[in-house]
């Protein structure tokens, strides 16, 4: 039995051999190109596009990652190689027949038995990739919803459909713009895409060593540095990158050693770098691609989202390092280095001229509504930068073409999830069960907004369990939203509670993406840090019922209600993290942290009476620690040390 479900689970990454490697490359790199020339405007037809997309994102998926578990990862993939032609000869069939097919009348002219079999084949071969690529859950789970559609009209009562034919599923799911080829594939090939790739490229160009850098001469020779180098590392280049997973590879390479050096165990050194990662898919500028789906899925403009999520992302960083930096304390951990450490100047003036890339993505991100053709400009402005630091040609050439297959191997599992999450969306269309889901979702909270939205949150994180943050939000954009909205709840946070709850699933036990990610570097154990990481990351949990409740923390409303809230969200995460950790200026006893907890929930709860209740026992509570500490301060060492 557990060998059978090995077969079935997550294959690994495979050790390409020289051959297989430069094939992956040329793919790679090909369709990196042909991505990159449309985000710069070049014209070419969107069904065009995304069948090539799609073709590449499965051949890399078969060529790159095991069938299971129990599979070698080196040597020759002959599955792999059957599987990765055949989904190249299917989007190639849709490439040779895409004018016969832009004339043709969808669900009126009848398709030809070879347009069912290569639609079949190609729905086959994207769940047999995010089997592979994802894991069974989300297999099952469409899989599920493709039973429905067929056999939906033998149901009774309020989920039944009018039934379809087989023909009628294959052209809605393949044929129409709200299945396969639908808006979460497009979001993934002409919008994630870019800042993947600018993400990948940074990196191969030596950005991830100046935000290192950068982080490094900020608070490396705090208390607990090597922590707070983590926190701050990952968020500068989570910003950018949009990837937790991708972020704690690279961040979490350099920071989970370098805690584990001073102090912190493997566990906790894990959870800190994958906490500090899950954040970087909430924090603008980029943020992850669950934002990228938002921006299609609501028509807001992705400017006016990475604005909204300025405050709600910057409450997130100041928890997640609070939480560090009392545990520091508490535990009385040594600095990274007690050596001399760079300045911030001396950084910036070693290294400004990744400021200029990064600085052309912000203000194209906010200033264009074109926020592809931002990040196409944002890829060309590190050209010149990659010049002056690789020094050669050759060692520059070489750079781009691993950084444009880097970032094009980056979406794989982007590409993959937002593909099932096409033939998800397009069931629920076809079949109108969002509506009754959504129906179902207020009906069974009794009408209550609070329950509805603490219903709708414990399906996300449910959801999130066993699939990736795309596929997440997809399903509960289409199921969640409209039940929130009902409430009288606006689009946007509305939708950005999903976004959130969703980029949570990174950490989320039992499939949590970010904590495995950190698990392999740190030697630990994957469970316990995810476990860790939601301790760690616990404001981010409760963020998004916040911001329902005071739409001021993204930005709706004036200045004055915006400054007053963020303030005391702000003052409510510093209690409750000083209760967590036990530490406020001193190591704190159970009647003050419970004091500390109890004033950080006063200051969450939407009411004047509680925010004044919370505010001032904080204050309070506050004035007695420090009361505590100068006595201790002033007390004899003998008597200090009792």
């Amino acid at each position: 039995m557990l060998s059978w479900l090995s077969r079935l689970a997550p294959g690994h990454t495979r050790r390409l051999e020289a051959p297989e490697r430069l094939v992956v490359h040329v793919i790679g790199v090909a369709a990196a190109v042909m991505l990159l020339a449309i985000s710069f405007g070049w014209y070419v037809k969107r069904e065009i596009a995304l069948f090539l997309f799609l073709g590449a994102v499965l051949g890399l998926a078969f060529l790159t990652t095991t069938a299971n578990p129990l599979r070698p990862v080196a040597g020759r993939p002959w599955w792999g190689w059957g599987l990765a032609l055949l989904a190249f000869s299917a989007c190639g069939y849709f490439v040779a027949m895409q004018p016969a097919h832009e004339l043709r009348l969808p669900m009126i002219d009848d398709l030809s038995a070879l347009d069912i079999a290569a639609s079949v084949v190609l729905i086959l071969l994207v769940l047999e990739a995010t089997r592979r690529c994802i894991g069974l859950t989300l297999v099952v789970l469409v899989l599920a919803f493709l039973a429905y559609a067929a056999f939906g009209d033998r149901l009774s009562g309020a989920f039944a459909h009018r039934g379809f034919s087989g023909q009628e599923m294959v052209d809605h799911l393949v044929f129409s713009t709200n299945g396969l080829f639908g808006p979460a594939l497009e979001v993934a090939a002409f919008l994630v895409f870019v800042f993947v790739i600018f993400g990948a490229l940074l990196d191969r160009f030596g950005g991830a060593d100046f935000f290192y850098d950068v982080a490094n001469a900020l608070v490396g020779r705090q208390v607990g540095g090597a922590s707070k180098v983590a926190v701050v590392s990952s968020g500068l280049y989570g910003s950018i990158s949009g990837s937790p997973t991708a972020d704690v590879v690279t961040t979490g390479s350099f920071s989970i050693p370098l805690m584990i050096r001073t102090g912190t165990s493997r566990n906790r050194a894990g959870a800190i770098e994958a906490a500090a990662s899950t954040g970087g898919a909430l924090l603008p500028p980029v943020m992850g691609s669950a934002a990228f789906l938002m921006t299609d899925f609501t028509g807001i403009p992705y400017a006016t989202i990475a604005l909204a999520a300025i405050i709600p992302a910057g409450l997130y960083y100041l928890s997640v390092f609070l939480a560090v930096h009392f545990k520091a304390h508490h535990d009385r951990l040594s600095p990274m280095s007690t050596g001399a450490t760079a300045s911030i100047l001396s950084v910036l003036r070693r290294d400004w001229l990744y400021l200029v890339p990064i600085g052309l993505l912000v203000w194209g991100v906010l200033s264009l509504n074109r926020p592809a053709f931002a990040g196409a400009i944002a890829c060309a402005a590190l050209l010149p930068v990659a010049l002056l630091r690789e020094r050669t040609p050759m060692r520059f050439a070489k750079a781009l073409f691993l950084g444009l297959s880097d970032g094009m191997r980056g979406m794989i599992g982007v590409g993959v999830a937002c593909a099932i999450a096409g033939l998800v969306v397009g069931t629920l269309s076809m079949t109108d069960l969002t509506g009754k889901i959504s129906s179902g979702l207020f009906a069974m909270a009794g009408g209550s907004p609070l329950i509805t939205i603490v219903t709708a949150a414990f399906v996300i994180i449910v959801l999130g369990m066993g699939m990736p943050t795309p596929a997440v939000y997809a399903l509960a954009a289409v199921l969640a939203a409209p039940a929130l909205i009902s409430l009288g709840i606006a689009v946007l946070p509305a939708h950005l509670f999903i976004v959130y709850i969703a980029s949570m699933s990174a950490i989320t036990p039992p499939v949590a993406v970010a904590a495995f990610a950190a698990a392999s570097i740190a030697q630990g154990n994957p469970l316990k840090i995810a476990f860790l990481a939601c301790r760690i990351a616990m404001v981010a949990f409760v963020l998004p019922f916040v911001f329902i409740y005071h739409p001021a923390l993204l930005l709706i409303g004036d200045g004055a209600d915006i400054v007053l809230t963020a303030g005391l969200i702000a003052i409510g995460v510093v209690a409750i993290n000083a209760a967590i950790e036990g530490y406020f200026l001193i190591r704190l006893d159970w009647l003050r942290r419970a004091l500390f907890m109890v004033a950080g929930i006063c200051l969450f709860v939407p009411t004047t009476g509680t925010h004044l209740s919370g505010a001032l026992l904080f204050a309070a509570v506050a004035a007695w620690v420090l009361a505590s500490r100068r006595s201790m301060r002033a007390a004899p060492p003998f008597a200090a040390g009792r």
